[in-house]
């Protein structure tokens, strides 16, 4: 029987809904951000990931399928494959940079990859701005339609991938963006995360938006509010009941949600697109990710990356000689 095909953008109801089909699994999209830092074969991948074959070979297929990445034949030796970000994968970019300042700013130690933005000189700090108006987005400041998602995910069956060790995600190459994907999990996560920032707060709000069984449903939200970015608030004491409230943390997850939307509203044509509005130019909201200090959109080629990697060390106390945990290394 001949494979069956991803869908295609076209056949999506939502850019939310392609976004996370295409980019919902953590592993997908750290295969991306291996490939922004060069990567190009199967063996790199998986070294570099710590992932299993099986796995690896799942997601490249799909994201050459959909388009994000592409097989060529290696030019020095034409017996080796090498995968390589198209126009649209490259279009992920800024995703991969709202990821990576969430966990810098958010996750405890140090950074573990530093970004310079060769044109102006600075550390690259990125920025979401309106496209309109150009103001930095505010979660206060944005107004998310839920009937398109209500609609949309009620309608989409896709299969979820779940990992029952989202440790498995930071066992490779260390970054901010392996650590936040861990942390928010699975497409599930971010869906949830994104009608909280739409206002929903309750249990059975949640439960009929998004049609997620009620034991997915109660998994995910006593990760968020163990992990901080939701908290638990009891609003009626007999019998109990509580809301799920996005904290500062939480809110913080903004301008990840949205450039993922982002991208998936321009690789989508043929769709009802999530109305989201921009309240301080009353247009609809699309975003743009600028260097804090120039304010000019970073290209990936327009950035130089530096501490992509932990340098080990061996404690003097350690008369074992085992390593102790990577210790990250100014040059």
């Amino acid at each position: 029987m001949a494979k069956k095909a991803h869908p295609s953008a076209n056949e999506t109801k939502s850019p939310l809904d392609y976004a996370l089909q295409v980019l919902g699994d953590p592993w997908s999209f750290l295969i991306q951000q291996e490939a922004f830092f060069g990567v190009r074969r199967f063996g790199e991948f998986q070294r570099n990931l710590s992932i299993a074959k099986n796995t690896l070979t799942d997601r490249l297929n799909m994201l050459v399928d959909r388009g994000v990445l592409e097989r060529r034949q290696n030019p020095d030796r034409p017996d080796l494959l090498e995968y390589r970000l198209t126009k649209h994968g490259l279009a992920t970019y800024p995703y991969a940079l709202t990821l990576m300042k969430w966990g810098d700013d958010w996750l405890e130690g140090d950074p573990p990859v530093v970004l310079t933005h060769k044109s102006c000189g600075k550390t690259l700090q990125p920025k979401a701005i309106c496209a309109h108006c150009r103001r930095e987005i505010q979660v206060e400041d944005i107004r998310i339609d839920l009937s398109e998602i209500a609609k949309t995910e009620f309608e989409d069956q896709t299969p979820v991938r779940v990992s029952s060790r989202p440790e498995l995600y930071t066992s490779g190459r260390p970054t901010s963006v392996s650590r936040t994907l861990a942390l928010i999990g699975d497409r599930w996560g971010f869906l949830i995360l994104w009608v909280s920032l739409a206002g929903v707060t309750k249990f059975e709000h949640f439960h009929s938006v998004l049609g997620v069984a009620r034991t997915t449903l109660t998994a995910r939200l006593n990760h968020f509010v163990a992990n901080g970015l939701l908290e638990k608030v009891e609003y009626q004491s007999r019998p109990p009941r509580h809301e799920y409230r996005l904290t500062e943390r939480g809110k913080a997850v903004c301008p990840v949600l949205l450039t993922l939307i982002e991208w998936g509203r321009r690789s989508t044509s043929k769709t009802s697109h999530t109305p989201i509005f921009h309240l301080s130019c009353a247009k609809p909201l699309h975003v743009e990710v600028v260097c804090g200090h120039c304010e000019q959109p970073p290209a990936p080629q327009d950035v130089a990356v530096t501490h992509a990697r932990t340098v080990p060390y061996v404690s003097r106390d350690d008369k074992a000689g085992s390593a102790k945990p990577a210790r990250r290394m100014r040059q």
